[in-house]
């Protein structure tokens, strides 16, 4: 192997690294994420029922989990349905991504705020958006 290979081994190792920090860090910022049977819980919807209800969810260590972000009150964020529904993408980290970053259409406040304050048609514009080649 080449020097060169070696080292640009090295450097994919540490973004990898750098990313899955990254990626974990921000689920921790809303509370982590629950496996089917605990989400479904706390919103009193059996897990069962996942399969046709829209919902963030992630592969993590080959099980599905759910964000918290997505549970208020006993119940689903109004909302996150209709934005999981008009999402353009299919990536789920992207979707979680999209949801905890401050977004230049919603006036750079995180998707998830924007939904607990009431914006549901901004955020389901922004999802929509979100992704595509050219979109802020």
């Amino acid at each position: 192997m080449e020097t060169g290979a070696i080292a640009d081994t090295a450097i994919f190792a540490e973004a990898f690294t750098r990313g899955a920090v990254m990626k974990r860090d921000m689920l921790q910022l809303e509370g982590g994420v629950l496996s089917a049977d605990e989400f479904a819980s706390r919103i009193d919807i059996p897990a069962a029922a996942f399969e046709t209800q829209p919902l963030l969810w992630l592969d993590i260590d080959g099980k599905r989990v759910y964000p918290t972000f997505q549970i208020v009150d006993g119940g689903l964020l109004p909302g996150i349905s209709a934005v999981v529904e008009a999402f353009a993408i299919d990536e789920p980290w992207m979707r979680v991504n999209f949801m905890l970053t401050g977004d230049a259409r919603l006036g750079g406040k995180r998707p998830v705020d924007a939904l607990r304050e009431g914006h549901i048609s901004e955020v389901i514009e922004a999802a929509q958006a979100y992704g595509e080649h050219g979109a802020a």
